[in-house]
């Protein structure tokens, strides 16, 4: 595991998104942090959002083994929508499996995923580093960035039993130790003062 700047992996994040067809062209290197992370939470407000919501982070590359890859989770989310309904037990690999036993035109309609896209990237997906988000929470951590790609990769290790390593960026979150105390305590000094707590 290396230790990398936070302006790195925007970088890399900022870089597969303009490759995308429907998003509008821009430069990443003329962008300062700041402008990085706004350009990502618009275009990722929901995936991205651990970004300003977490700092501090510290950020990490690495290569996943195959045991930390099979662990890995979905993006974060509400139950039963996109991922979450696609992945019975929120894995990436819950997800391939899924996808390994359905039909893929039947969940791309349950689930809001385009299951066609994993199936078409599944015998070469692109090898670029995915984004994880590790919340210091005791689970494994999150895909934030990825999940397609991961899940390609998924579908092919369920099928051949052979693992690819997969290379990641991983978001090491503070614990929010201090902010539960410090809810408590304001809520307390509410009720001391007589005024309401929310």
């Amino acid at each position: 595991m290396t230790r990398v700047s936070q302006d790195t992996v925007l970088e890399h994040w900022l870089e597969l998104e303009r490759r995308k067809a429907d998003t509008p062209s821009f430069d990443t290197e003329s962008l300062s942090e700041r402008e990085m992370i706004d350009r990502l939470l618009r275009l990722k407000p929901g995936a991205a959002s651990f970004v300003w919501r977490d700092a501090p982070i510290e950020w990490h590359r690495l290569t996943l083994s195959r045991r930390a890859f099979e662990r890995l989770r979905v993006v974060a989310g509400p139950d039963e929508l996109l991922w979450r309904a696609l992945s019975p037990d929120g894995t990436i690999l819950g997800a391939a499996r899924r996808i390994q036993d359905g039909d893929p035109d039947d969940l791309t309609a349950e689930t809001g995923v385009a299951v066609g896209r994993i199936l078409s990237i599944r015998d070469d997906p692109p090898d670029e580093p995915i984004v994880l988000v590790d919340r210091r929470d005791c689970a494994p951590p999150r895909v934030a960035d990825g999940n397609y790609r991961a899940t390609a990769r998924a579908l092919t290790l369920l099928e051949t039993d052979e693992y690819d390593p997969v290379r990641a960026y991983l978001a090491v979150c503070p614990r929010p130790v201090l902010e539960p105390l410090r809810r408590r305590l304001c809520d307390a000094v509410r009720r001391l003062l007589g005024r309401r707590t929310w």
